[in-house]
């Protein structure tokens, strides 16, 4: 008898521990699965009450979305340059303008609050620090940003970078809801992911899918630049125009993308969407705000894909070669004093991998170069003659340096995008005046995208008035904020229009 009570007290016992240990291991995966990343209440999870799937049975991402939905934010773009436009939307840049806009485009001349163009940014820092498209802003007189809470505030500039399409602005703000970044190396083709946004200007939308594929390469931005880099996430999550600079989010809240483009002949979403993975994001912001550019490094070669066989075919036809279709990249070039020249790899060599990671397209290759700075070491595997070799490469930026290149302050002149001169006598007589100074030359720049054109004649900024070319320079250097700028054309009609100086 006593035997068997023992039994049974021993049995209790041990279905007791299991019991604990069963329960002290679920809440460790659960708290790993939805850290506490900070003390803000928005972005902080109740782990004790946070699931992936409701009391149904199904997928859900409440908690998901309450933690990250306050951290994305509309983005406003007042442009003149764009003013006849009222509908246009930043993913244009991407599909083309419509046929009626052109000449019927021009701009009007006195209004300072023009309708917005409008996109979405995500906040990645309590003091206000926002990420969006380079598109978004573009040629931006002033960019308002709105938050979830619908509180308003004008935006600064920090910095651009059209090789990968991002932003960075600035609010005046403290203890703002924000998202951190994960790390995009670890997100895998399959899994759950939230696109947040504002398509079609309705504000903290939020659609779910999945990663549909990694490092894809459209040539989206080689449009604006022959330094794109473009190694996207695809994802069914839908994206439509207003999406772009909004978030792209893992199961954990945190920021695997930016969302950029979509693939679609009528600029909606068929399925397809593309968004900047958040390693070379997060690059990207770090040196504008380190640096205030961007430090890219090159590896110093130009090629191929060995997975596209109607180009291998014709190489192999000129080179009179006969390399397969296979995984890496084909080097047709190698830029004499780059970092690949310095080390010996040649034409005809074939990148197989750098620091281990496998290389299967030209995307899989500008994503890692494009992660590192001039000066750092990468190892590359080379496929010659058949062989495997080895190569230690230091990488340089555009000009064959190794050294961090801060960014050059922009001239007053430069900023305006004109250069002056004072009013002749002749002048002066004709329309009446003692003071003012005519636009020489006019390019792209502030003046122009208000309207202002070569022979107008400004006759005061800010209310001062302008006597000589130099007093441009003395009113607004060092100065932050709105511009008001009172000019005339040659037919003596006058006007008042501005822009934000940032």
């Amino acid at each position: 008898m006593k035997r068997i009570v023992f039994y049974i007290l021993l049995s209790s016992m041990m279905s007791s521990v299991i019991t604990i240990a069963a329960y002290k291991k679920y809440n460790k995966e659960e708290s790993l699965l939805f850290p506490p990343y900070n003390n803000n209440e928005k972005n902080k999870w109740t782990p004790s009450t946070s699931s992936l799937v409701s009391s149904a049975g199904l997928p859900d991402f409440t908690r998901v979305v309450e933690k990250t939905i306050h951290a994305v934010v509309n983005v406003k773009n007042y442009s003149n340059k764009y003013h006849n436009k009222l509908n246009f939307d930043p993913f244009d840049f991407f599909f083309g303008f419509p046929d009626d806009f052109g000449e019927k485009g021009k701009i009007p001349q006195n209004n300072n609050d023009l309708p917005g163009l409008h996109g979405s940014g995500v906040i990645i820092s309590p003091d206000g620090y926002i990420v969006t498209n380079n598109h978004v802003i573009k040629d931006a007189d002033k960019i308002e940003i709105t938050l979830n809470d619908q509180r308003t505030y004008r935006a600064k500039l920090i910095g651009t970078d059209t090789s990968t399409d991002i932003a960075l602005l600035k609010i005046n703000e403290k203890n703002l809801p924000f998202i951190y970044f994960s790390d995009s190396n670890k997100v895998q083709v399959g899994e759950w992911v939230l696109a947040i946004g504002n398509p079609f200007d309705l504000n903290s939308t939020v659609t779910a899918g999945i990663i549909s594929a990694k490092n894809r390469n459209l040539g989206i931005l080689r449009g604006e630049t022959q330094t794109a880099i473009e190694s996207f996430f695809q994802t069914d999550a839908a994206v439509n125009p207003g999406n772009s600079g909004g978030a792209l989010v893992n199961t954990n809240g945190e920021l695997i993308g930016i969302n950029t483009a979509i693939s679609s002949n009528s600029g909606n979403f068929i399925g397809y969407s593309f968004a900047a993975p958040s390693n070379l994001v997060g690059k990207v912001v770090q040196d504008i705000k380190k640096y205030g550019t961007v430090q890219r490094a090159y590896l110093g070669v130009r090629g191929m894909d060995l997975t596209k066989g109607e180009y291998l075919k014709y190489y192999n036809n000129e080179t009179h070669q006969n390399i397969k279709p296979q995984q890496g990249f084909l080097i047709g070039e190698v830029f004499e004093k780059s970092g690949a020249y310095d080390a010996g790899i040649k034409k005809g060599d074939i990148i197989k991998s750098i620091n281990g990671k496998l290389i299967q397209n030209v995307a899989d290759l500008s994503f890692i170069v494009g992660t590192k700075h001039p000066g750092d070491k990468v190892t590359v595997n080379i496929l010659r003659n058949k062989n495997i070799k080895i190569f230690n490469v230091i990488l340089k930026n555009s000009k064959g340096k190794t050294k961090i290149i801060k960014k050059e302050k922009i001239t007053i002149s430069e900023l305006l995008g004109a250069t002056f001169e004072s009013l002749g006598k002749n002048i002066k007589k004709k329309f009446g005046i003692d003071y003012g100074i005519l636009i020489l030359e006019i390019r792209t720049g502030r003046l122009s995208y208000i309207g202002m054109e070569e022979g107008d004649i400004i006759l005061s900024i800010n209310g001062i008035k302008m006597r000589s070319p130099n007093d441009v320079e003395s009113v607004l250097k060092g100065y932050s904020g709105d511009v008001t700028i009172k000019y005339f054309k040659p037919n003596g009609q006058i006007y008042i229009s501005g822009f934000e100086m940032n």
